[in-house]
Parts: structure tokens; sequence; C-alpha cells
């Protein structure tokens, strides 16, 4: 092998999920291109690679390396270069010529040996000199972790994600057990820890059973079932791993070893394999739900009366429908109203409100997120706040919930109203029910045509078809919602039928069989034609997809829209995203302790919580401190550190799954092929009650058309339902 020193010049591309490099070296003798897999590259840094030239047939002569090492510069302009390179978070071009005028040619050896004497630098104080050390730490820690994961073809922005979730003792969480990646690591399947299990050394074979049976059960949950049928576990996990069906059947009975698992006999003797949180959610909200609903209440003799009053101070006459829903909200413990777009769901709620109100009730409101709850508000004119910020409900590093089952945190109201229940998931439901007295009034509200929660379980729905929850289907479209075209196509959509794509300004459809050019007919619509015609601000477009991958997902489409409306600007590369200044970005992942400050002329208010699908956009980038500022609501500004970036990404578009719960004033959703799972009834019904204004669909009429006939909700295991139904009820 040949060895070359240089500086990097230039990088010309980079894959920072395998690490694959092309760059551009200036050496004494001449410049060449380089390639090849490495942890990290900076530009101007030196480095000796070990390698060969080889001949690309396209792209003419490189050097091929295998090996690629640091070389630590010595100059006063080498050492300020390194130090603000980025390779130490929080040492800028400034720190770092105050850091070589404390220590000349001894400032990387200080650095690396003896951190602690950078507080005698100008500049650098306790609080900096511990997030420098911190991260000097942690790169180390990293930098060991890479090169550890390298040799299982881990990516390093994998390896990123897992010294996250276990810090410097990722190496020996993963010898120790690696079945934990496919877990805790989104994007590690079962398949890659198997693999990196046998490599490691000999494994048992019920062991590997166990793990393969347990991340079988871990997917379903992810995928919103809350067990499976033991021969749908056992077929599913074959798919993972060569095993003998006879061995998986007897590992199944080992499941129970582990407290986290649990085995139940259905009524029709077959065994139901559980994740144990979700059987515990199913028994409990089952038995809750009973005994709320078997409470009885003085009965409220003037009760036509007060709904008079109602009426006269809303200046409105409820119609049949709202009118049962007002009545039966007052004589029941619990209560569900469901309805589309335009059938006075949210009149029904104040009419409500106002009822319990005038009887001096206590009544709060709540939804799953942010926007819902911030929706909520406007509507009602009351307070609302998320279901977990009402419960005061924490959050572990994975999501899970940390909820302190305690008397003490039972809510204190008479009537809870949730709004959008549709999107809560089994967990997020027990937890809200263990919160309330068994005579609080409870009151559901939801669309139950919409997509259901991401998360296990299929409550709204379970608790409708199982008979035992009253329940008021509002489905008279008002003269108000009538005139818009978007409200009567949603309907038109969730009947089965075509939607009217002509003569109307609010709801078009243009028409293209390819899909690369109804990409770019979605670019000029976001850029000029819309914004033109309608006189918008192109803020206020969201673009919705079915799909991530392909020329219009939202990968492709949030690169495209970036270019054209956000093209320069300071900078931040993360693993493959680039955040600019201005961007639109969209929060990905609950973060109930992420804090935010809202600042005014008044006042300066703080809280905490960040919430999946939030949107809003970067206002600055902070190189030296290496943190980015992210604008929400227009109000509340929240500060992320550079390792805190994968929680977000741009939104310009984002999937139809991540828009629940939010309204637009301009939504366009291409439509095109997609796999069956994505061409359903109930995803372009939820993408087309997004919109508050517009909605355009670009794309092929016979796939809309497939959409529409296909009303197959995928299945999802549960068994809320049936234990509803049974009489003999108990949690």
């Amino acid at each position: 092998m040949i060895e070359i020193k240089g500086s990097i010049e230039k990088i010309i591309y980079r894959n920072e999920d395998n690490g694959y490099t092309v760059a551009r070296m200036n050496s004494e003798e001449e410049d060449f291109v380089i390639v090849g897999s490495c942890a990290e590259m900076k530009v101007s840094m030196n480095y000796i690679l070990q390698g060969d030239f080889i001949f690309h047939k396209k792209y003419g002569e490189q050097f091929q390396f295998k090996d690629i090492k640091r070389i630590l510069p010595e100059s006063s302009e080498g050492i300020i270069r390194y130090l603000s390179s980025g390779v130490f978070p929080y040492i800028g071009e400034k720190t770092a010529k105050a850091i070589y005028e404390t220590f000349r040619e001894n400032s990387l050896k200080i650095i690396e040996e003896n951190p602690d004497r950078l507080i005698e630098v100008e500049g650098i104080g306790e609080v900096k000199l511990s997030r420098i050390k911190e991260n000097i730490s942690k790169n180390r820690g990293l930098r060991d972790l890479m090169l550890f994961m390298n040799k299982y073809d881990i990516s390093n922005s994998q390896a990123v994600k897992i010294y996250k979730q276990y810090g410097d003792d990722s190496i020996n969480i993963i010898r120790e057990n690696p079945y934990k990646l496919a877990e805790d690591i989104r994007g590690i399947g079962f398949k890659k820890a198997d693999e990196i299990a046998l490599k490691l050394g000999s494994i048992d074979k019920n062991y590997r059973a166990g793990a393969a049976l347990k991340y079988t059960l871990f997917k379903a949950a992810f995928e919103g079932h809350s067990f499976l049928p033991k021969d749908v576990l056992i077929k599913n996990t074959r798919k993972l791993i060569n095993i003998e069906e006879e061995d998986l059947y007897k590992e199944v009975f080992n499941l129970t070893l582990d407290d986290r698992f649990f085995i139940e006999k259905s009524h029709e003797n077959e065994l139901n394999c559980y994740y144990a949180p979700y059987l515990r959610a199913e028994n409990y909200i089952s038995g809750k739900l009973k005994r709320m609903l078997d409470y009885k209440y003085d009965k409220i003799e003037n009760i036509d009366e007060l709904i008079e009053k109602v009426q006269q101070r809303q200046k409105i006459e409820f119609a049949k429908k709202q009118l049962e829903a007002v009545k039966a909200a007052v004589d029941n413990g619990v209560l569900i109203i469901t309805g589309g777009p335009g059938t006075g769901k949210t009149t029904t709620l104040k009419g409500i409100i106002e009822v319990f109100e005038l009887l001096d009730m206590n009544v709060k409101l709540t939804a799953p997120t942010g926007r819902a709850a911030k929706r909520m508000k406007e509507a009602t004119s009351r307070d609302a706040m998320t279901i977990h910020r009402l419960l005061e409900i924490g959050f572990s590093d994975d999501e899970r919930i940390n909820y302190d089952y305690e008397e003490e945190n039972i809510l204190d109201c008479d009537v809870l109203i949730v709004d959008e229940v549709s999107m809560v998931d089994l967990i997020l439901m027990n937890t809200l029910l263990y919160s309330l007295k068994d005579d609080t009034r409870l009151i559901l509200v939801g669309d139950k045509d919409q997509l259901p929660s991401v998360g296990a379980g299929n409550v709204l729905f379970d608790l409708i078809e199982s008979g035992v929850i009253p329940t008021v289907n509002l489905d008279e479209i008002f003269r108000q919602s009538e005139e818009s075209m978007i409200i009567k196509n949603a309907h038109l959509i969730n009947k089965g039928q075509m939607p009217i794509l002509t003569n109307s300004k609010d709801f078009f459809m243009i028409s293209e069989n390819i899909e690369s050019n109804s990409a770019e007919i979605i670019l000029d619509l976001v850029n000029r034609r819309l914004p033109d015609y309608y006189g918008v601000d192109k803020r206020d477009i969201q673009v919705l997809c079915p799909m991530k991958k392909g020329n219009v997902g939202v990968q492709n489409l949030n690169r495209k829209l970036q270019g054209i409306l956000n093209p320069e600007g300071k900078e931040i590369k993360y693993m493959n995203e680039i955040f600019r200044v201005g961007d639109k970005v969209m929060h990905i992942k609950n973060n109930y302790n992420l804090e935010y400050k809202i600042e005014s002329d008044f006042y300066i208010e703080e809280g905490e919580g960040i919430f999946n699908g939030d949107i809003g956009y970067i206002e600055e980038i902070d190189e030296e401190e290496q943190e980015v500022f992210v604008r929400y609501d227009d109000v509340k500004l929240v500060k992320y550190e550079y390792d805190d970036l994968d929680e977000l990404m741009l939104a310009y578009a984002c999937t139809i799954h991540k828009s629940q719960g939010s309204e637009f004033d301009i939504v366009i959703i291409p439509v095109h092929f997609a796999p069956p799972m994505l061409l359903t009834r109930n995803l372009i019904y939820t993408a087309v009650t997004r919109a508050k204004k517009i909605v355009v669909l670009v794309g092929n009429t016979k796939y809309l058309k497939q959409m529409i006939d296909n009303n197959l909700i995928s299945k999802r295991y549960s068994n809320l339902k049936e234990k509803l139904m049974k009489n003999d009820l108990s949690c």
C-alpha cells in the first residue's frame, strides 16, 4: 500500500450513514481526489492515508484509502484552524485564538490531557468549560464506538444514536446483549442485531429464540397491535430467523419469565401474547369505563331550561343530533361524540361546556397534541392543554410514560372533555382514566374515520364498536359548511365516492401521470402559482405526502422546496440533512423536557414541552456555541444543541400521518402509486380534512380512485372491544 500525507481542500461528497467520502486533498507534490470510508473528515485538517491509486472510468485517477489517521497541526494557524473546525464543540474561532494565546504550542496537549486548565483562558467560564469537557469525553467515546461498530457494518449515524442511548457504556452493553439494539435503537432491526450477536461469539439457541420473540412483540406494538396470537407470533418470528417451529413454541412459554411479557387465554381458548403494559391497559380501561358508566348521578330536572338559555346566549338552535349530544353528556358518565368536518362538533362542544358551567361544574378541556389543544382553545374560548401537561406526565428518554399513580394526582374536575381522541393510544388512555374519579363525566370527541393512533391499540374504534359506550354520531352538514367544497368532498370521499373536481376554487386536481413532473408542478404551486393567484403567504402552504420516499415523497420534496424557498443563508449539515436559517422544520419526537421561552414587551414566560409534529422556523444558528434556535407558533423560542438535531426534520412537506391534529390554510397532496397500505380511504380523507381553505391534488385520478375504493383498515390485534363487552368486567 502507498502512504500519502496532505490537507483536505474540499469534501465533494459524504454519506453520513456509511461514512463513504469523496474529497479533494492537497499534498506537497500534487492535488488529487481521495475516496473511502471514515468516521469523520474535516476541511483544512491534515491526514495520513494508506491505500492505492485506482482509475475510475468516469472520474479518472483517484486514491482509494484503506486507513486514515489525523495529523495534529503544529503551526499557530493550523492549531487555531483545527480547534475551531467543529472537532471540539463550543470552541469557535474567537475561543480558539484565546486558547492558543494562553497555551501556545501546548494547546492541543492541554485539551486532550488536562482540559480543566481551559478555565485559565479568557472567555471560558465554568459553564462553558463543563460543556467543552463533556463533549471532549463524548467525542472520544463516540469515536471508539464508531470504530467498534464499523466491524459490524453499522453506520456512523446509527452509532451516534447508540451513543445517545447508552453513552460511554455502549460497547459493554452491546457485547453483553446485542439484541438490545433491536429493542432500543430505531433503524436497527433484529436481523442486524442477530448478525452482531453471531459475530461476537456463541449464542445460546434458546436465548436467541427468546430475543426474536420479544423483538417481534415490540415490533407489533410499534405497528399498532396490543398483542399477537401465539401462532401469529411464531409465524412472524420465523420470518426473522431460521429456527425450528417446535423450538419457538417451547420458548413462547418462557416469555413470562421476563415480567415485561404476559400470555392471556382468550374466550376462544387462544393464547394471546402481550407486552405487559398493553394487557394492563386493556384491563384497566375496560374496568374503569364500566365503573364510570355505572355511576348514578342526581337527575338534572331543569336541563331543558338550561339548554334554552345556552341557545339564546349563542343565538343558535341546536339540531336534533346536537341536542341529543348535549343531553347525553349530562346524563352519562362517559359519552362519545363523533362526526366529520362541518357537522357542528364545535357548536355542540360549546353548548355542552356552557350547560355544565351553568350547573357550576368544573370543566377541563384537553387533547393529545399541542396543535389540537391550541385549536380547541381557539374554538371554545376556554383554556385547553395537552393530556401530558394536564396530568403532569413525565417521559423517559425512550418516550415511555413516567406517571406517578398516586391519589393526590387525581384530577380535580367534574367534567373532562377530550378532543381528537382518535389519536389517543392504549397507554395514554389508561393514564388518563387513572387520573379520573369514578364520578367524573368523560366526553370523548373525535372523527372515527380518521387514521388511528400511531401508538398501540385502536381505542376510539373499539369503544364505539363495543356498543357499550353511549355514542352520538353527528352526520348533518350545516348550511354554511355546504358552501365549502373541501367539506363536501371530504364527505363524498368518506362515503366511497369520487370528489367533485370541476369548477371549484377551493378544491381541484392537476392531472399528471409522471411522478417527476408532478414534483415540478408541486414546486411551482408552492413557489409561484398559489401565492400569485390567491395572494397567500408561502408559509401557509403545506405539502402532505402518503410516502417518505420517491419523487413525490417527503424527502425529495423537502430537499427541492428548500432549494427554491430558502436556497441561501447560514447553514449546518447534520447527518444527511442541511438546516438553514429560515427553514421550515418539524419536531419529530415528543420531548416533554425541552425548554422554550416566550418573550414580549411586558413579560418573559418559560415552559417545557415540544411535541411530535410541531412546526416552526429556524431563526438562528450559533456556530460558536453549536446551537440552533427554532421559533414555534410565532412565539415559543427553543434552543437545540447540535446533538439534538435528530429531533428535527425539514417540514415544507410531511407525511399525512404526521399532520394528524393539525390544520393548514392550503394543502397540496401528491397522488401516485404507493403500496396498498398507503392507498387507503382514511389516509386521503385525513389529508383532505387538514385543509381550511384550499386543497390541491396533483397526480393520477386512477390512484385517487384506488384510495377511495380501498376502505380496508389494517387489522390491529386488540382485545379492548371484547373486554368492554364482557359482563364480568374487572381491573
